[in-house]
């Protein structure tokens, strides 16, 4: 321990004084013995011990707690603890150090340099959780604790898994009190937090494009149901074409009648609005099937007068029938004259045959 009235002095020094002070003392101290000086008193232990490993056995989980202040006012004897446990430290008894400390803490309301202190003593002993908390109760008091901030930092870099916290403490602790040691950690820190951001970015990156590449996905998937549902909806139209296109034209058509409707005229004639109207009603969609499905098509009907006279007297028929053949009629399907004329008829003859011209059809509509 120091005279009283060095301590006295010592105990009215800022933080950082007494702590400068304190560690020359202790420095001289241990001087003097090198020299074969003598103190007034002498620890027992002299050598340097290593941490003991019943006290670091399971000391890195958060069970461990170091004691705290209750009450107390005795300064006295907490300077006297305070001097045994820096003693102790030095010589590397940490075990010894911490008992010091602990007593010095109950003594009297704790300065933030011990707890800084006892936190130095609790990492070397592998209370990392319970080094950071002191480090806290130390802060708490002074904000401004070099000593704190750097044992706090080191403790995040080294054993807590906390880079950025790390960083963030001896960024802190830097600017109040510059320590060479804490620059090269510093920049290890720098580089550490360079490589996390850009494995955050690339990671963003690679979110973004599964994000994107999703998306076009369920896009392209869209289309396709709604291409599929088109087409469903084209087959299922009212006045489809049952049994499909009848092919050629039985007999030949002499004369200009290449056949039936394209398809496409098929399809234009299907998307007439009336036409689709008309086509909601199940005789006309008979009828148009009876049509399309007949010997011969469309054209083999017109051979038939009695049935063509039959479907346009129909108030129901007539008028979509009408419209259908003339679709037909002035759609591809060629005129019927052009000097062939039909089998069977006489060419140039100017009697009537059994085929009624459309424009001698009365008009239903």
């Amino acid at each position: 321990t120091f005279p009283k009235d060095i301590q006295d002095i010592l105990d009215r020094s800022s933080e950082s004084d007494r702590e400068r002070l304190e560690e020359y003392m202790v420095s001289l101290q241990s001087k003097i013995q090198e020299l074969g000086g003598t103190l007034e008193e002498e620890n027992e232990q002299k050598d340097v011990k290593e941490p003991s490993k019943d006290s670091t056995a399971g000391s890195s989980s958060s069970s461990f707690q170091a004691p705290q202040y209750e009450s107390g006012e005795d300064y006295e004897a907490q300077s006297e603890y305070k001097q045994k446990g820096t003693d102790a430290k030095n010589e590397g008894n940490f075990d010894q150090a911490l008992e010091y400390y602990n007593q010095a803490v109950q003594a009297a309301p704790p300065s933030a340099l011990l707890y800084a202190n006892r936190a130095v003593v609790l990492e070397q002993l592998g209370h990392y959780q319970a080094a950071e908390h002191d480090c806290k109760l130390a802060l708490d008091q002074n904000p401004d604790s070099a000593k704190a901030l750097k044992v706090r930092g080191k403790l995040r870099y080294k054993h807590l898994d906390n880079w950025k916290g790390a960083l963030s403490d001896l960024s802190q602790a830097q600017t109040i009190d510059f320590d060479p040691d804490i620059a090269d950690m510093l920049k290890e820190l720098t580089n550490l937090r360079v490589e996390k951001e850009k494995e955050e970015a690339q990671e963003r990156i690679q979110k973004e494009e599964a994000l994107k590449r999703k998306a076009e996905e369920i896009k392209k998937a869209q289309e396709e149901a709604k291409r599929e549902a088109q087409q469903q909806k084209r087959s299922e139209m009212p006045g489809g074409m049952p049994g499909g296109m009848p092919g050629g034209m039985p007999g030949g058509m002499p004369g200009g009648m290449p056949g039936m409707p394209s398809p496409d005229m098929m399809s234009q004639m299907m998307s007439d609005p009336e036409i689709q109207e008309a086509m909601q009603n199940p005789k006309v969609v008979a009828a148009f099937s009876e049509l399309m499905n007949g010997p011969g098509g469309p054209m083999g009907l017109m051979s038939n007068p009695q049935k063509i006279q039959e479907l346009m007297m129909d108030p129901e028929v007539g008028p979509a029938l009408q419209k259908i053949m003339s679709k037909f009629m002035g759609g591809g399907m060629g005129g019927m004259g052009g000097g062939g004329g039909m089998p069977g008829a006489a060419s140039g003859s100017g009697e009537d045959d059994d085929i009624p011209d459309l424009d001698d059809l009365p008009d239903l509509e």
